[in-house]
């Protein structure tokens, strides 16, 4: 597994607006494992985990194409960016490794959420025309 730290600067992402809490896995009875009821929380920090729905530009073998991923961040709030805005982590990692089928899984996380366009602080602008008339 590799791992490669990179500039959320340079490297564009956009927010679909799908945020999702990280919850624990356990193991059932029979052996299996599934996810259980209880959000995980950050190791060091606390902070709950949120995997927040992003998509970004790729070049593979010099062929382009739109990625999507989840990067794992920490936040005692769920984050609420608006749909398809610009997102900026602090110290974004993502972990590659190669899959049993010869591709290849990224994982991303992030410190924290440096930029983001909250959907509640999405502001309308009125029209002259749909004042109402006194």
């Amino acid at each position: 597994m590799s791992t490669y730290y990179v500039d959320s600067e340079r490297q564009k992402m956009t927010a679909t607006g799908i945020v999702t809490p990280v919850m624990e896995w356990i193991e059932t009875p029979d052996g299996r494992r599934r996810p259980g009821d209880l959000q995980i929380r950050h190791e060091d920090t606390g902070m709950r985990l949120w995997q927040i729905e992003v998509t970004y530009r790729a070049e593979v073998f010099g062929r382009e194409h739109t990625v999507t991923a989840g990067v794992t961040v920490g936040a005692e709030q769920e984050p609420n960016p608006d749909v398809y805005s610009p997102i900026v982590f602090d110290v974004l990692k993502v972990e590659a490794r190669v899959n049993k089928a010869g591709g290849w899984v990224e994982r991303w996380d992030a410190e924290s959420i440096k930029r983001l366009v909250p959907a509640a602080a999405k502001t309308t602008t009125q029209k002259p025309s749909d004042k109402a008339v006194a």
